[in-house]
């Protein structure tokens, strides 16, 4: 009896074992679960990310020039607001003065050398209408016409002498008026700087300083490479970390033919040119000087796209896996523009393939998968 007990148990036992392996092989044989994505049409941006800085988008900045004297008189104050062809500020006009005054002597002394002239070519014509009833028209031209040849020349000398004084005259006038300095633009007193402002040595720093607080923008650097793709009039996305939740909007306003050349690149042949760029920026709430980051979008289109985490790569190979009568296939592609969680496929893809959007390490090619 116990012997039948036995064989029973070993006969279950054997069962259980080989429906257990059934069914092990006909999981195995399944294949693991892979979720599958088609490729989509959508519209993409192409972005370059670049660091930036607030500035003024209007503002000047008045340096001494000691060619023109001393600064006599600062008439604006720092946070004062001034209108543009507001005078700012004075330079010591008294040498200047003096030189128009002697000026203005020299012309009148010139007039009036003129009209003596006048007064003598008069006298000897009437002389000659006197003597012409004497002795004759011709022999009292004859008589005469030296004297007045001279008289002649006399006075256009004197009017080109005069000419010459008028032309001093006006320069000294021009100069004067170039010793107010006046404000170029609407705005406020930013800063005024009264130490030694004629000083050769202070003129690095600016004796008055205006800008509009209302208009601000931003600037940057360009690489050789993001030069050639950024173009004026570019969408230009601006964040800050001092205001995280905050995002401006901007266009490329100006780009730089040349590049900035600084002291180390004057050193340095081998060094990167860096291309200024200038970005309009509408209603920024941000101080001069704060740093941005500026995300330019210089392209935009409609592109076939799968998840970026479907794309792989292998050495100089890229690829994705695609499902086919339920097995992996590992099918090559041209790739393009990264945008966010997406990447452009350019060729290798249709939109009607199932692309493996979870590939795990153990994937391979030709491996049976279930798709979820």
């Amino acid at each position: 009896m116990n012997k039948k007990i036995w064989i029973a148990i070993g006969v279950a036992s054997l069962v259980l074992l080989m429906a257990g392996v059934s069914i092990y092989r006909q999981a195995f044989a399944k294949g693991p679960e892979v979720k599958v994505v088609n490729p989509a049409k959508e519209e993409i941006a192409d972005e370059i990310m670049i660091p930036g800085t607030v500035v003024l988008e209007e503002e000047q900045k008045v340096y001494a020039s000691p060619e023109k004297g001393k600064l006599a008189e600062i008439l604006v104050k720092e946070g004062e607001t001034v209108k543009k062809g507001d005078v700012l500020a004075k330079y010591d006009a008294s040498a200047l003065n003096l030189e128009l005054e002697r000026v203005k002597l020299q012309a009148e002394s010139g007039y009036l050398r003129i009209n003596q002239l006048d007064k003598k070519i008069k006298d000897v014509r009437e002389k000659e209408s006197e003597l012409s009833k004497q002795i004759g028209k011709k022999a009292a031209k004859e008589q005469t016409e030296a004297e007045v040849d001279q008289l002649d020349a006399e006075k256009r000398l004197a009017n080109i002498d005069l000419r010459q004084v008028l032309l001093q005259q006006k320069d000294a006038e021009s100069r004067l008026k170039d010793l107010e300095i006046k404000s170029l633009i609407d705005g406020v007193v930013l800063q005024v700087n009264e130490e030694n402002p004629a000083d050769p040595a202070a003129a690095v720093k600016p004796v008055i300083h205006i800008g509009n607080l209302d208009a601000k923008g931003a600037t940057g650097y360009l690489s050789e490479f993001d030069s050639m793709k950024v173009k004026e009039g570019q969408k230009v996305k601006l964040h800050s970390d001092v205001l995280p939740d905050e995002e401006w909007n901007g266009v490329v306003e100006e780009i730089a033919v040349f590049p900035e050349e600084t002291q180390a690149q004057a050193l340095v042949e081998t060094t990167a040119a860096q291309y200024p760029i200038k970005v309009k920026v509408s209603g920024m709430d941000m101080k001069p000087g704060f740093q941005l980051i500026m995300e330019i979008e210089t392209e935009r289109k409609e592109a076939l796209t799968v998840p970026a985490e479907a794309v792989l790569t292998d050495k100089d190979t890229v690829y994705v896996f695609i499902v086919k009568e339920g097995k992996s296939h590992k099918q090559e592609i041209e790739t393009g523009i990264a945008f966010g969680s997406k990447m452009e496929v350019i060729s290798g893809l249709i939109e009607e393939d199932q692309v493996i959007a979870n590939p795990s390490d153990n994937l391979k090619d030709g491996m049976e998968v279930s798709v979820k």
